[in-house]
C-alpha cells in the first residue's frame, strides 16, 4: 500500500532540507580538515627549521672548538697557532659558506629545507671599545682609525667603486666620530628617549663597553640612518653594491685586529699616510694570500685557485696562505720600517694578532618562500663555546611585492 501523498510530500521536504545541511556540514568538515593539515604542515616546518638551524649552529660550535684544539696541538709543527678563513670554520673550508639540503618532506619538493651558513671572525674588525680606552693616547689613536674607516669604507679614492651619494667625506667622518665617542661615553644620550649606558662587564681592564651591538650607533648620529650605513645595498645611481659599516666594526675582543681575516678597509684605516693606506695595507693583504677587487688581482686569484686544486688532486701539500706568527707581519714591505710605523702610530704587538676567539655564525634556512635567519655570537674555548648574543629573523618572500629581490607577491609596492 502506498503512503499517503501528504506523507510523501513531507519526506520530500525533509530530504530537500537535510541534504543541504549535510552538504554544508561535510564542506565544513572538509575545510576544518584542510586547515588541520595546513597547521600540521606548518608545525612540521617549524620543527624542521628549529632542528635544522640548531643542528647547524651546533656543528659550527664543534668546528670552532676543534680548530682551536688542533691549533694548540699542532702550533709548533705549523709554525704557530693562527686563525684564517681557510680554517675548518671558515668560508674556504667545507661548510663554511655553502648551501646544504638537510631534510626532505614526503609530499612535495617545497618541503626541502636548505641551509646557508656563514662564519665571520669578529677580531677581523675594528673594536669600538678602543674609543673609550682608559689610556687617552690610545683612545685618541683609535679615534683616528675610526675616522679613517668612516671616511673611505665606501670611498672611491682607492678605485674600489664609483662615487656615491651614500659615501662619507672627511668632514662628515669627523663629525660622526665625535658624536659616536660622546654616545659611547654616555655624554649624548639625553634626546627625546634617553638611552641608558649598558651595565655589562668591561672586555678588558683598559677598555669600557658602551653599546651592546654596533647597530646601537644609529642613536648616536642621524647619518647612520640617512646614509643607510648599516645596510648592504646597490646604489642605483652608481650601480655599485655598497657595504655595511657593520662589516668592519665589533664590540668583542681585546681590541687587537687579526691580520689574517681583516678586510682591506680595516687595514687601510690604521695608516695616517696615503702610502700606508694604498701600498702597505695592500701588501699585508697580498702576503696573506688575499686579493683586491681589481681585474688584475681577480685574474691572479683564479690562477691561484686552479694551481691549488691541481696540487690537491695530485696529493701534493698546499702551503697555507696566512700569517702564522705576528712576527711574520714585520717581513711585509713597509711594516719592518720602525720610523714609518712610529710616524703612523702603529705598534704591531699592540694593534694586531693572528689569533681569534670571537665569531659570528649566521645560519639561514629556506623552505619554499619562507626564510628564517639565526645569528649567534660565540666565544670559543677548548672546552666549548659561550654564546654572547643571538638574534632570529623570519620573512615570507611570497609576501614581498613583485619587483623586490626574491618577491613573488602580487601587491603593488
Amino acid at each position: 500500500m502506498k503512503p499517503p501523498s501528504n506523507e510523501r510530500g513531507i519526506a520530500l521536504i525533509l530530504v530537500l532540507v537535510i541534504l543541504p545541511l549535510v552538504a554544508i556540514i561535510m564542506t565544513q568538515l572538509s575545510f576544518e580538515t584542510a586547515i588541520g593539515d595546513r597547521l600540521a604542515d606548518n608545525a612540521l616546518a617549524h620543527q624542521q627549521f628549529n632542528f635544522a638551524i640548531a643542528g647547524r649552529i651546533r656543528q659550527m660550535r664543534l668546528r670552532l672548538v676543534r680548530d682551536l684544539k688542533d691549533d694548540e696541538k699542532n702550533a709548533q709543527a705549523a709554525g704557530g697557532a693562527f686563525d684564517h678563513y681557510g680554517d675548518l670554520w671558515g668560508s674556504d673550508a667545507e661548510g663554511g659558506k655553502t648551501a646544504t639540503q638537510v631534510s626532505k618532506g614526503v609530499k612535495e619538493t617545497d618541503d626541502d629545507v636548505t641551509l646557508y651558513t656563514e662564519c665571520i671572525d669578529e677580531l677581523g674588525k675594528f673594536n669600538l671599545n678602543l674609543l673609550t680606552h682608559k689610556d687617552e693616547a690610545r683612545a685618541a689613536r683609535a679615534a683616528e682609525i675610526f675616522r679613517n674607516l668612516l671616511d673611505f669604507y665606501r670611498d672611491a679614492r682607492f678605485d674600489d667603486w664609483d662615487d656615491s651619494d651614500f659615501d662619507i667625506d672627511e668632514s662628515e667622518a669627523k663629525e660622526i666620530a665625535e658624536s659616536v665617542i660622546k654616545f659611547l661615553k654616555a655624554e649624548a644620550r639625553d634626546g627625546p628617549v634617553p638611552v641608558p649606558k649598558p651595565e655589562i662587564p668591561d672586555p678588558t681592564a683598559e677598555m669600557t663597553q658602551g653599546v651592546y651591538t654596533v647597530r646601537d650607533l644609529i642613536f648616536a648620529h642621524k647619518a647612520f640612518l640617512e646614509k643607510r650605513m648599516f645596510e648592504t645595498f646597490t646604489d642605483l645611481d652608481s650601480g655599485q653594491t655598497l657595504p655595511s659599516l657593520g662589516d668592519f666594526l665589533t664590540v668583542y675582543g681585546d681590541g687587537r685586529v687579526n691580520v689574517n681575516t681583516a678586510k682591506i678597509q680595516v687595514l687601510r684605516a690604521f695608516f695616517k699616510e696615503e702610502q700606508g693606506q694604498r701600498e702597505v695595507a695592500e701588501n699585508i693583504l697580498h702576503e696573506r694570500g688575499g686579493f683586491l677587487s681589481t681585474e688584475e688581482d681577480q685574474d691572479e686569484r683564479t690562477t691561484t685557485i686552479e694551481e691549488r686544486e691541481e696540487a690537491e688532486s695530485n696529493d701534493e701539500e698546499v702551503e697555507v696562505s696566512a700569517y702564522k706568527q705576528l712576527n711574520d707581519l714585520s717581513q711585509v714591505e713597509g711594516m719592518g720600517d720602525g720610523i714609518f710605523l712610529r710616524r703612523n702610530g702603529i705598534d704591531i704587538m699592540r694593534d694586531f694578532t693572528v689569533r681569534s676567539n670571537f665569531f659570528t655564525v649566521t645560519v639561514t634556512a629556506r623552505r619554499g618562500s619562507f626564510l628564517r635567519r639565526q645569528i649567534v655570537v660565540l666565544e670559543r674555548h677548548t672546552k666549548g663555546a659561550l654564546t654572547w648574543a643571538t638574534e632570529v629573523r623570519s620573512v615570507d618572500m611570497g609576501d614581498l611585492p613583485e619587483g623586490m629581490p626574491g618577491g613573488t607577491g602580487t601587491e603593488e609596492p
